[in-house]
């Protein structure tokens, strides 16, 4: 059953203009006005929670949009606030690599992963729009926001798709590079695996710890060998290492489909791709993580 995001989204839960300059006191003000509106019932819960935020509670989209979402026992249902700065918040203390003007703040109970998840999608899909997020960033009071068209026309969909669950993230390395330099953006972002990319961002083969092992565990100089790294570790590539046949899947495949298809081939992580071409990761830490964390 499909539900349209504005029902969601109640006047009194949003903030236009938010008045605070810092991004974590903007989230706080969005905080005090949904406990106000009665959404939220252990406010300190939540401070806690956005006290102890990783970057992966926090979802940048574009370069204007931030989505904070956690999922909390001070909620007892779903609830989303809106808020939206005259000036790009200070995003000093976080993860965000550029300052948004808007916040959307989703919060929800441990047990509501699925409508969680699908919430979030559909604020991905509609923020991915520079016009709506354009005219967002103009509106004046919140009874603007909802008169927005395309915020009415958003629907929150019933399934679960890669899209909704996966890492977006694209970098990835070429075969020539070496595996040391692999390692190096795997041991930088604690990615378990890195795609390796042609000349077009297609994906050619993909480079794992456990390749990364297999390829440099002869070269590891025993106890009895002099201290250092072995020159040759230095000039193993990555095309000599990788895994060539590589499984990817599509960003609209259904996420039920796309974590049979990791047990039955024992893989721990998908390429996502569109049109050819990298758009993001597909771990079963991030369907353990997103569908059944708290």
């Amino acid at each position: 059953m499909t539900m349209l995001l504005t029902e969601l989204l109640p006047v009194q839960h949003i903030v236009v203009p938010l008045e605070e300059p810092r991004f974590r006191d903007a989230v706080r003000q969005l905080v005090r006005q949904l406990a106000k509106a009665g959404a939220i019932r252990d406010v300190p819960a939540v401070e806690r929670a956005l006290a102890s935020a990783r970057g992966r509670d926090v979802v940048a989209i574009g370069d204007q949009v931030a989505l904070p979402h956690f999922r909390t026992d001070a909620v007892d249902r779903l609830v989303l606030g809106l808020g939206i700065s005259p000036m790009p918040l200070d995003t000093a203390e976080t993860t965000l690599a550029k300052p948004p003007r808007i916040v959307a703040l989703v919060l929800a109970p441990p047990e509501a992963a699925t409508r969680y998840l699908q919430t979030v999608a559909a604020l991905a899909r509609l923020f991915r729009d520079e016009e709506v997020v354009a005219k967002l960033a103009s509106a004046r009071s919140p009874a603007e926001v909802l008169e927005l068209t395309e915020l009415g026309q958003t629907r929150v969909q019933p399934d679960l798709r890669v899209r909704d669950v996966m890492a977006h993230r694209t970098e990835g390395i070429a075969a020539l590079a070496t595996v040391r330099e692999a390692v190096n953006i795997m041991l930088r972002h604690g990615w378990r695996a890195l795609p390796v990319l042609g000349e077009r961002g297609q994906v050619v083969g993909i480079i794992t710890e456990w390749d990364v092992m297999r390829a440099l565990l002869p070269e590891i100089p025993s106890a009895e060998s002099s201290a250092g790294q072995p020159e040759s570790t230095r000039s193993v590539l990555v095309k000599d290492a990788m895994t060539r046949s590589v499984l990817c899947v599509s960003e609209e495949m259904p996420l039920e489909e796309a974590a049979l298809m990791m047990m039955k081939k024992n893989v721990e992580q998908f390429p996502v791709v569109a049109e050819g071409a990298i758009t993001g990761m597909l771990t079963r830490g991030d369907i353990i993580r997103k569908l059944f964390g708290r």
